[in-house]
């Protein structure tokens, strides 16, 4: 089988000739091993080390002409201590939202950020959000499909370009901040009922966009939901039914598969996860999480492919025996039956050593097979 043969395999919970790997790896380990940072460095990182591109740097963008006192304009500032600010501001009839996200926060990882000056500042602000988010979908015309479909055909069977989309609680997480946020649902929640539907037509768009793209496979990133540790109730009224329009819009097309990127524990909302209809989730951290691969292939593992548990401390801070002994831990507990993909338990730390990473994926080319 080609890794792209046994990754979608894994997803429709099969069993390929042997478990697919797939760490993931950003843009930030990329930088560090190539000193590039778009989906070809991501992409030449895994061919380096043997592994399946499974994430990267692709999105889907939308053409969006404003007027009429719209807008949406970013600028570059760099700061005295070498720091590189973006300012963003959206501007509507009713107002403009400001905000500044920092770059270069750790010199040695320059990649890394922080947004440091949220748009929504106070909840008056919602108004000129929500009516920013209803303005773009009503303006958004075709897909920026062109990298997308690039990195399709320059992979072919090596990986699987899939593409990212944030859930709706993120993005009005990001808007506010997760604190706020969370105050705001509890106090306000038929006025946050009203931006989060904007904001579900928004990503509606933004699905229909992956749908318009050569792409198999989409990955619903829920982790600023599932690190806030919100309540089950709470999560089965604000994240739930995202996750399952989202899913039913993806599964309408045949060939097509959805999974949700998570982190932190997520023993009490799993259950509605493996119910939504998604195809896969990620990551099963094993120090912040609450379940082991172990326990979830067991409950869960029937109805749905399972991915990650990986320890990414090993890569970075772990022996090439440790990494291989790790990698042995996520086989013995997550691959029989099939419906398992090797994944790290979150991003490839930016230090991490390659000489561990292809322990990794030696390992479970050795012990991994199903034949």
């Amino acid at each position: 089988m080609t890794p792209k043969e046994r990754f979608l395999a894994a997803v429709r919970r099969e069993a390929p000739d042997v478990v697919p790997v797939a760490p993931l790896i950003h843009r930030r380990f990329a930088h560090r091993i190539l000193a590039h940072s778009d989906w070809r460095a991501v992409f030449d990182v895994h061919r380096l080390i043997g592994s399946i591109h499974f994430r990267g740097p692709l999105g889907i963008g939308f053409e969006v002409e404003w007027d009429g006192g719209w807008g949406d304009d970013e600028r570059l500032e760099l700061g005295a201590d070498g720091r590189v600010l973006r300012h963003r501001q959206l501007r509507t009839p009713f107002g403009a939202l400001d905000s500044t996200y920092v770059y270069k926060v750790i010199p040695d990882d320059p990649l890394v950020g922080k947004l440091v000056v949220p748009p929504v500042k106070e909840r008056a602000d919602w108004d000129i959000y929500q009516a920013y988010l209803e303005e773009w979908t009503e303006r958004a015309s075709e897909p920026a499909l062109d990298t997308v479909r690039t990195a399709y055909e320059a992979m072919g069977n090596e990986g699987v370009p899939s593409v990212g989309i944030g859930s709706v609680f993120g993005d009005i997480g990001l808007a506010r901040g997760m604190e706020d946020l969370l105050i705001d649902l509890l106090d306000i929640p038929d006025r946050m009922e009203a931006v989060w539907c904007a904001g579900l037509a928004r990503r509606q768009r933004l699905i229909e966009g992956f749908l318009a793209s050569p792409s198999e496979v989409l990955f619903y990133d829920i982790c600023w939901a599932t690190g806030a540790m919100m309540s089950p109730r709470m999560f089965e009224r604000w994240v739930l039914p995202d996750v399952r329009r989202a899913a039913e819009l993806v599964h309408a097309r045949p060939g097509r598969y959805i999974g949700l990127y998570t982190l932190g524990p997520i023993r009490r909302v799993l259950p509605m996860l493996v119910e939504s209809g998604v195809d896969f989730v990620e990551t099963f951290e094993p120090n912040q999480g609450d379940i082991t691969l172990a326990e979830a292939k067991r409950l869960y593992g029937s109805r749905i492919c399972l991915m990650g548990n990986f320890d990414c401390l090993v890569l970075a801070r772990g022996s090439v025996e440790d990494a291989r002994r790790e990698a042995r831990r996520c086989l013995d507990e997550g691959m029989e039956g099939g419906g398992y993909v090797m994944v790290t338990a979150d991003e490839v730390p930016a230090d991490a050593r390659l000489e561990n990473l292809r322990a990794m994926v030696e390992t479970t080319e050795e012990y991994g097979r199903y034949d």
